[in-house]
């Protein structure tokens, strides 16, 4: 029953990280995006967004799934045992099965192919590397998860659990190669993988701005999440357990539920000139006063935490997270029912979301106004 507490709790780790991790890797993503580009839709957004998961994907197979280590698993295990340095050894292996198709032997050297095929596809067609590149970077990225494998990930297990083997080596790259191949046939028939810079000075999009708020949520699970499995590291790594105690307790629970989103949220947002929060910064906007255009005053940021953030939080608290999303699509759908499209938080706060070019452009330059920002405040008569 303990292995498979064990087990259960890793697999329990593992969706959580996974969960967390990964859409809060891909936000710095989406920023550089919104930088270079000034957009993230249709097929360019596509190929990036296929490109962060199959990054994603290749760690979870090199690293997953993760082995119940016990004093028996390692006890018959030593570090040279897994590594295999004869090359070609898995033709003999599928000569072994009769060179079957459907042999699991087969079948590994397939996978291992079709695994680096994305690869390099992707440096071809979306990062326009030739075929020496490609396949050289096929060689290394095969090369760091054949060694993350064989060093039982670099020693942070006691023992290997997985295979480096040199016959990956040679196949990876060789998918690599392929998909390098496949790319120069296909990618021309496809559209273009990197859109056209344009001017990101339009009005915010509601998807984009929906998109920035469960961006913060995302970065405030993590960071709580965070702080609690640091010191549960430090507790057991140190042989300080009253660390442990302190981490899983309900009051440090719910001190981080508040000292985090205030920091997110207000503290943030006061120390920076575009009033933004971190997944407003993720996706290039900015907040502003309605009425002059200019960086939005800092009582702005404290109304809009006490009108909207307070009442988030406290929902998520009670475990109404439900709550939390309807109250979103109603705020959503009441600014989409608006010809300025502001919602609730900026009618009381009297600010208004935009991209951040707009609000350098309106620092660089006073005089600055774009033909939306003009209309929307335009005077009643």
């Amino acid at each position: 029953m303990a292995a498979v507490s064990v087990r259960m709790s890793e697999s329990i780790i593992t969706l959580v990280l996974f969960a967390l991790l990964v859409p809060v890797a891909v936000l710095p993503w989406v920023h550089r995006q919104y930088r270079r580009h000034g957009r993230l839709r249709g097929w360019s957004a596509v190929v990036a967004a296929a490109g962060a998961l199959y990054g994603c994907a290749l760690v979870a197979f090199t690293l997953f799934p993760l082995p119940d280590v016990t004093g028996e698993f390692c006890a018959s295990r030593s570090t040279r045992d897994y590594w295999q340095p004869r090359p070609f050894a898995s033709l003999d292996d599928i000569a072994a099965a009769g060179y079957s198709p459907t042999s699991p032997a087969f079948l590994q050297v397939a996978l291992n192919v079709v695994l680096f095929v994305p690869l390099g596809f992707l440096l071809r067609y979306r990062f326009r590397r030739g075929v020496v590149a490609a396949t050289a970077m096929g060689l290394l990225v095969s090369l760091a998860v054949e060694a993350t494998q064989g060093t039982a990930v670099f020693g942070l297990y006691p023992c290997p659990y997985r295979i480096a083997d040199v016959d990956d080596l040679m196949t990876n790259t060789a998918g690599a190669l392929v998909g390098w191949l496949l790319a120069r046939w296909v990618g021309r028939r496809l559209p273009a993988a990197v859109p056209e810079p344009v001017a990101d000075t339009g009005p915010p999009g509601l998807a984009r701005r929906g998109l920035a708020f469960a961006g913060d949520l995302l970065t405030l699970s993590l960071a709580q999440f965070a702080c609690r499995a640091v010191l549960v590291l430090v507790g057991e790594g140190t042989g300080a357990h009253r660390l442990t105690e302190v981490a899983v307790s309900d009051w440090f629970g719910a001190a981080l539920g508040v000292l985090v989103p205030v920091v997110a949220t207000v503290v943030v947002p006061l120390l920076r000139a575009d009033r933004a929060t971190p997944g407003q910064v993720a996706f290039a906007l900015a907040l502003v006063d309605a009425r002059t255009g200019g960086t939005a005053p800092a009582r702005a940021v404290v109304l809009r935490f006490v009108v909207w953030w307070l009442p988030v939080l406290l929902l998520i608290s009670t475990g109404h997270s439900g709550v939390v999303f309807f109250a979103a699509v109603v705020v959503g759908l009441a600014a989409r029912s608006r010809a300025d499209r502001r919602s609730l938080p900026g009618l009381i706060s009297t600010t208004d979301t935009t991209t951040a070019r707009v609000l350098r452009s309106e620092r660089a330059c006073p005089t600055f106004r774009t033909p939306e920002f003009n209309a929307r405040n335009k005077p009643e008569s």
